[in-house]
Parts: C-alpha cells; sequence; structure tokens
C-alpha cells in the first residue's frame, strides 16, 4: 500500500512517518514544502515529494498514485495573518482531497480545538457542536491567531466532510486533544520548559482545572492503526489518554523531569492585561512571532479542557498508552541529548 504524508518533517508529521516505519510500511512518501527541514524524517527510508499545497506548486499527477492520505499539514500557532490560516489549512486540504484517487482512504488530522477550547465541565465528545472562535476581551479590535487556527480547522472539517459523503469516499477526521512530545517547540511545553529552566519564579496557572494531552508517540500509532484499518463512510474522533491530569501535574511532571522547583501560580487577571498589552503592541510592529504570553496563551492556563475519547478506543481496541512521568522525561531528555534544553 502506497501512503502519501503530508506535513512529515514537522513535529506531529515526523511522529507518524516514524510510526508508520516501525509498523514495517516501507512505502511511504513525505509530501513538503521545497525548503522543508527534513532532520526529523531523513533517518526513515522514505520518498520526498516536493510540493506547496497552500500555494498551487505541487503535481497533482503525481498524487493519483497513493492507496492513502494522511493529512497532517497545516498552519498551526496563535500567531499570523488569516489569510495564511485559510490557504494551509482549508485551501490546501480541499486542493489535496481533489488532487487524489476518489478510492484512497483520507485520514485529516485535525484539532480538539474546532470543538472550542472554552471552560467547560464536562467532557465533550465528537458529536458536540462546533465552537471554535472564542471571544477574547477586545476581540473585535485585536483579533486573535488563536481563533485563525480554530476556524479554519474546523472549515476544512466541514468542507471534506461535505465532499466525502457527496462522493462516497471514506474519510475520518481525526481531532488530538494537546499534542506533547520530543521535537515539539511551538505548542506550549517547550516554551514552558526554557522559560521555568531560565529561573522564572512564577508562572499562570492555577491548581483545579484539567489539561488533556496526549503523547506524539500514541498519537501516531493510533493515526497508523486508523489509517490501515478505515471504517467506510465518514466518521471521526476525538483521541487523547484517557488519563487527563490537573495541569498543575502537568507541567508539574515537566519539571520534575527537569530536576527544578515548580514555579508559583499567578492569578488570571494579574497576567491578561498584560499579555493583550503585549499581543497589541507586536501585532502593531508586524512582529514575525509572537510574544513569549498571548490572551490565548493565558487563557490556556486557566480553562478546563476535557474530550471524550471513548469512541477510538473502543472501535480500534485502543490500550497502549503511555504514562504521564515516562513521557515527560522522554521529552526532556531529547530535548537535552540534541542541544535544545
Amino acid at each position: 500500500m502506497k501512503i502519501l504524508v503530508t506535513g512529515a518533517n514537522g513535529f506531529i508529521g515526523s511522529h507518524i512517518v516514524r510510526a508508520f516505519h516501525k509498523a514495517g510500511r516501507a512505502d511511504i512518501t513525505a509530501l513538503v514544502r521545497p525548503t522543508a527541514d527534513l532532520r526529523f524524517i531523513k533517518r526513515y527510508p522514505v520518498d520526498i515529494m516536493h510540493g506547496d499545497l497552500a500555494g498551487d506548486d505541487f503535481d497533482a499527477t503525481q498524487l493519483q498514485t497513493f492507496d492513502s492520505v494522511v493529512h497532517a499539514g497545516a498552519k498551526v500557532g496563535d500567531w499570523g495573518d488569516y489569510k495564511d490560516f485559510f490557504k494551509a489549512n482549508v485551501l490546501g486540504s480541499l486542493k489535496l482531497f481533489d488532487a487524489t484517487r476518489s478510492d484512497a482512504g483520507f485520514v485529516l488530522v485535525s484539532s480538539n480545538a474546532v470543538l472550542g477550547e472554552e471552560d467547560e465541565p464536562k467532557p465533550k465528545d465528537e458529536q458536540a457542536e462546533r465552537r471554535p472562535a472564542l471571544e477574547y476581551f477586545g476581540e473585535s479590535l485585536l483579533p486573535s491567531a488563536m481563533n485563525h487556527y480554530r476556524l479554519t480547522k474546523a472549515l476544512a472539517e466541514i468542507l471534506l466532510i461535505r465532499r466525502a459523503q457527496k462522493t462516497g469516499r471514506k474519510l475520518t477526521v481525526i481531532r488530538p486533544v494537546w499534542v506533547f512530545g520530543p521535537r515539539e517547540f511551538n505548542a506550549g511545553p517547550y516554551e514552558y520548559c526554557k522559560t521555568v529552566k531560565s529561573g522564572m519564579p512564577f508562572m499562570p496557572g492555577c491548581s483545579s482545572n484539567r489539561f488533556h494531552t496526549i503523547y506524539a508517540g500514541d498519537l501516531a500509532r493510533i493515526v497508523v492503526r486508523v489509517s490501515e484499518h478505515l471504517k467506510e463512510g465518514v466518521n471521526i474522533y476525538n483521541i487523547g489518554n484517557p488519563q487527563v491530569p490537573l495541569m498543575k501535574d502537568y507541567w508539574g511532571s515537566f519539571c520534575a523531569a527537569m530536576g527544578v522547583k515548580a514555579p508559583q501560580n499567578l492569578p488570571k487577571w494579574l497576567l491578561y492585561p498584560p499579555a493583550m498589552l503585549l499581543e497589541a503592541a507586536y501585532s502593531l510592529a508586524g512582529a514575525a512571532n509572537p510574544p513569549l504570553f498571548t490572551r490565548a496563551r493565558v487563557y490556556m492556563f486557566y480553562a478546563n479542557n476535557v474530550y471524550n475519547v471513548n469512541k477510538v478506543i473502543k472501535d480500534y481496541e485502543i490500550d497502549d498508552f503511555t504514562d504521564l512521568e515516562k513521557a515527560t522525561k522522554t521529552t526532556v531528555r531529547w530535548w537535552r541529548m540534541n542541544g535544545y534544553l
């Protein structure tokens, strides 16, 4: 079976390539931009195809040879212009779907963000209403790029599901919760660990909220299992470790792995105003990278985010999740071994 993986050089995509390799699947092709850094996948026997789905720089005829597609490529983050998120996450996804064979299975790596990441006391299941836009204070004047990401991922889901239902194509939408692990630099843990390691005594956070996460290696194994046993029609799965830690225990596990004392929590009311000012200043200055704290980043430290992941566990008999202590130790060790921490 010939498998195409987009975004294969990135954080999640490289773990998916590794999982396919460990499963004995050697016939993997990575669709990456011509300028992509391939350091995380060059050790694996993958073919490289250059193309940019966000533009028109790809050969659609070459995409007709694949039996299965795992679309992990996306513009991810909380910084940037809406049009860039739309081109990558919506238009790019539609181009890929239309350019690949109608009988090829299609796995879309989406996000829990499409359901909304507002403070919710109960776990959300796959049928929960999509609520991707969070109304941060000042949103009408200063739109949050985190909402750009959430909105475009939700729109990509909706449009691909319509196309699949119309054509009868097999489509599985995977919605990971917050992913962490080796090779992560932009999802939160790496920046948190760098900041704490520098000696920062205070950080945002509280002691009562739960934060749903999954180790990147676990997510990748589930993606491989799902892609090799696609069900008929359209299927949607929330993907996360069934054990949901308190956020303080999640960050505390990283601190323990680094051998440093966990910082004290600061209240939200103290951090939100300066985070908004920083976000506004960086936006007005046209900064290429965000400040350490934005409204979205501060908010996430205090929100209760839990999702119901029982469906994929039941349908695919998933029982091999990595415990938090082992996962965080492995992640910190990788950063250190490669000179990042």
